[in-house]
């Protein structure tokens, strides 16, 4: 990657048009219909922020890339069997542009080092309303992640861990890029 990469922990007193318009895209996709604040900010009033938990704006030469949630996995709404091992922690990306081709190498960094905290084994996430050839299915697969098999129909649950993730450099002992504050 050839450019600065850079993330900061979310604000809620500067950030909140950003974060409304990243849930607006997300959710509403082209249509010109507002994201309702309500409920929103309590979700990261009430957001555990220690270890690299956290919400995170990532941007690359000063252009927003996406949000990243980091959680424990209780907070992910997904069943108990999903996040019962010790060391998971869980994840979403609202992204400003799907399509912008910078996403996958940020992603990728940001996952290296979210595996490089020392109880972090495994980081699963969750795509809502999955629809045949969802670009962001090939976006986490090409990251590292892999489809859960008990993934319901609607929605796809996906895991990483240092065996599905290719540039770990765990393995040869380095130690990467970090999220710490």
């Amino acid at each position: 990657m050839k450019g600065a990469l850079s993330l900061r922990p979310l604000c809620k007193e500067t950030d909140r048009a950003v974060v409304r318009e990243l849930f607006r895209h997300e959710f509403y996709g082209a249509r010109p219909q507002l994201y309702p604040d309500e409920g929103l900010w309590e979700i990261y009033d009430s957001m555990e922020t220690n270890d690299a938990f956290g919400a995170y704006l990532v941007f690359y030469q000063d252009r927003l890339l996406f949000l990243l949630e980091v959680h424990p996995p209780v907070q992910m709404d997904l069943a108990a069997n999903l996040f019962s091992q010790p060391g998971t922690i869980g994840i979403y990306c609202f992204y400003a542009s799907r399509d912008e081709h910078m996403n996958l190498p940020a992603l990728r960094v940001c996952i290296d080092s979210l595996l490089h905290y020392p109880n972090t084994k495994r980081i699963v996430t969750r795509i809502n309303f999955i629809s045949p050839g969802d670009p962001r299915v090939d976006m986490l697969e090409k990251a590292g992640f892999r489809r859960h098999p008990q993934s319901p129909d609607r929605a796809a649950i996906f895991f990483c861990n240092p065996d599905t993730f290719p540039q770990l450099g765990r393995k040869a002992g380095r130690r990467s890029h970090s999220l710490a504050r």
